[in-house]
């Protein structure tokens, strides 16, 4: 039986521009993903090209220092 290992995510709050949003909300569509995955897509991409890439979603993270979950 091959089990999938489940992503580590943490919710968070972000003020975007109005234009931003509704980038996001076509890319979203056109790919048929939500908007949290293109996101997250994008930031990937940009650590990628800058010389940080991340580690696999699925990959355990580092833990936070304590009252910074």
């Amino acid at each position: 039986m091959n089990q999938r290992r489940r992503r580590e995510t943490r919710s968070t709050g972000v003020t975007l521009e109005v234009v931003v949003i509704d980038y996001l909300r076509a890319l979203s569509q056109q790919q048929e993903r939500d908007r949290s995955f293109c996101i997250n897509a994008i930031v990937r991409e940009h650590a990628e090209r800058h010389g940080h890439p991340l580690p696999p979603p699925t990959a355990s993270a580092p833990l936070s220092p304590p009252g910074e979950r």
